[in-house]
């Protein structure tokens, strides 16, 4: 198979999208992702003519960080059918922007958020077999739904205990988007859940996201200067305890975020990573949290989709390298190697 940027594109309309000629399609670029917005408007226009562009970085917007969706955008989201979000994370605009965007888009559409996509995801993680994906995700979630405690451990130190109650949903993410209202992250491969309870310590030594990954992609090599997180369940609700990190300029912004508000601190999200195709952790929260490894999020816990009855208005993702997974004492992942019975024959 041919890995280039067209060809991850096409993938994006075609497969995991959909697109027909019924379809209205809109991109939200920046000046970053152009090029990959305009991959997909061309693909998109190979199937429909009608399909809008837009660039957040255009003068006429006030500039990034934007503190409100303009007007003209929210009105093409009223138009469109199909959604794609290409556009890099800003400081804030999770609260101002992405997140309102994405609640006016499952209104009547299907949504891709692919936030921070670059030309190396759009031909690795986006140039891969959908089905097969599909296949060892819905096996791991059949697995999951019925699970009432996760222990993971990792070689960098991660050593922690997640619980879960019956009400909440665990969530597959294929990437496949056939119905409106559907939404998934590109390129995609999860499954992931609130959990009721998390206690334990967390390493981070993969990937950390939202804008903290922009400013400092390059400059942290999280496996030498990892970010380490104890936390511990009290009052109804898993919550940062301690943190440490020797880069302290880090771990000054990683603090401030989560005390951004009461909720920004607490754990709202643990995701299993099912593209077994990925060969390497990128440094991009977007496609690293697809890696067949754990995540855990602090912050809002998709709770449209989880059935949480909390939220917050900010969500950081976090990565630990080659975790060993147990669900209620069964070895389910060895040192980010899943057991044969959930891959088959993908």
């Amino acid at each position: 198979m041919e890995c280039t940027l067209e060809h991850g594109a096409d993938i994006a309309v075609t497969k995991c999208m959909k697109v027909t000629e019924k379809d209205s399609v809109l991109i939200v670029a920046d000046s970053a992702s152009k090029e990959i917005g305009m991959a997909i408007r061309q693909k998109s226009l190979e199937i429909t003519d009608r399909v809008r562009f837009f660039n957040l970085d255009l003068p006429a917007y006030g500039g990034r960080p934007l503190k409100a969706m303009p007007e003209s955008l929210v009105e093409a989201i009223r138009k469109a059918t199909v959604t794609f979000f290409v556009a890099g994370p800003a400081e804030g605009e999770l609260e101002t922007l992405r997140g309102p965007f994405l609640q006016l888009c499952v209104q009547k559409a299907r949504h891709a958020h692919m936030v921070g996509v670059d030309n190396k995801i759009m031909t690795t993680g986006m140039c891969v077999d959908y089905d097969k994906v599909a296949l060892v995700t819905n096996r791991l979630y059949q697995m999951l739904i019925s699970a009432k405690e996760i222990k993971v451990t990792s070689p960098a130190g991660s050593d922690f205990t997640a619980t879960f109650d019956s009400g909440m949903k665990w969530i597959p993410c294929t990437g496949i988007i056939e119905r409106v209202g559907e939404w998934d992250n590109l390129p995609s491969g999860e499954v992931f859940t609130a959990p009721k309870t998390f206690q334990g310590r967390l390493v981070i030594d993969g990937t950390i996201g939202d804008w903290i990954e922009v400013k400092y992609m390059g400059k942290v090599d999280y496996q030498e200067t990892p970010l380490i997180i104890d936390v511990e369940h009290v009052n109804g609700g898993s919550y940062i305890k301690e943190m440490k990190c020797k880069h302290k300029e880090l771990l000054d912004d990683f603090t401030a975020y989560v005390k951004s508000e009461p909720n920004a601190s607490r754990v709202g999200e643990i995701g299993l990573g099912t593209n077994i195709f990925l060969k390497e952790i990128i440094g991009n929260i977007l496609q690293d949290e697809k890696f067949a490894t754990v995540h855990v999020a602090f912050g809002d816990p998709y709770h449209e989709k989880t059935g949480a009855s909390w939220t917050s208005d900010y969500h950081i993702d976090l990565l630990m390298r080659k975790c060993s997974i147990w669900l209620d004492g069964r070895q389910i992942m060895d040192k980010g190697k899943y057991i044969k019975e959930i891959l088959g024959t993908a």
